[in-house]
């Protein structure tokens, strides 16, 4: 499952630099860079939790 989340998160993160390098001449590329940074927010706000809730005993 970590494996998958970190494949995830760097895909996002590869689509969001690809997106923000390729604006500069689609303005339709917003959508997929907010989309992809938020991804990768999400992927690591949700890692941060898996590893919070597994240091509770």
């Amino acid at each position: 499952m970590i494996k998958l989340l970190e494949l995830a998160g760097f895909a996002a993160i590869g689509g969001t630099i690809y997106a923000f390098l390729g604006m500069m001449d689609n303005p339709y590329k917003w959508h997929v860079f907010w989309a992809c940074a938020g991804v990768a927010v999400g992927v690591i706000w949700y890692r941060k939790r898996l590893r919070d809730r597994m240091k509770k005993p």
